[in-house]
């Protein structure tokens, strides 16, 4: 459905562009890094076991990106969530406490990770309708249900459930903003569609 070149604009293109000149060791740093800021949340190599939190282990070097400065610059709410010790954080502190270079070397890391869509049950029928409506409004942006890093968005393919529907609450709240072309299509959606669509996404395509 994102069919846009990334809420960071220009932004977002010039720090991917950047990727190709960090060297060699950057992965292992951004290792490092997601051990050190990402992991309690995001799970071991991207893959969350939190279920309103996002796997995002696999997802591309501008994908992460184009994230991590949606936050940085304000086009997207950061949640305040509580970490084990009992304080708390969120999305923009963290961003913020990273320069330029670790967030380059934190996308590279995701990035070469294995996206691993998580097990869950859902509505075989649902799935079906939801699959026949992302094919016409949603894939050419997010081809093959929302599974190919390539197409440089968020992966959606075996998501958590609790996840995605709290992104499209926020999505049908105003509460998390879009791109135009992506509004153009989500907004003409019943809420019906939109379940319909959720459980294509938690399937996998199973």
């Amino acid at each position: 459905m994102a069919g846009f070149v990334g809420w960071a604009g220009l932004a977002g293109i010039a720090a991917g562009a950047c990727l190709l000149c960090l060297p060699v060791h950057a992965t292992e740093d951004g290792e490092r890094i997601a051990e050190r800021q990402c992991a309690e949340c995001h799970g071991p190599g991207g893959r969350s076991e939190r279920p309103d939190t996002p796997s995002i282990g696999g997802f591309s070097e501008f994908a992460i990106m184009d994230l991590l400065d949606s936050y940085r610059l304000g086009f997207r709410q950061a949640r305040t969530v509580t970490l084990d010790d009992g304080s708390e954080t969120d999305m923009a502190t963290i961003v913020d406490a990273l320069s330029e270079r670790e967030i380059e070397a934190v996308a590279l890391y995701y990035a070469d990770q294995e996206w691993i869509p998580h097990e869950q049950p859902f509505d075989a029928n649902l799935a079906r309708r939801g699959a026949r409506i992302h094919s016409v409004k949603c894939g050419k942006c997010h081809p093959r249900g929302g599974s190919v890093p390539e197409a440089d968005h968020a992966l959606l393919a075996g998501q958590w459930r609790d996840y995605l529907a709290g992104e499209f609450r926020d999505f049908d709240s105003g509460a998390r903003r879009m791109a135009d072309r992506m509004y153009q299509r989500y907004d003409k959606q019943s809420p019906a569609d939109k379940a319909a669509l959720l459980e294509f996404y938690v399937s996998a395509g199973r």
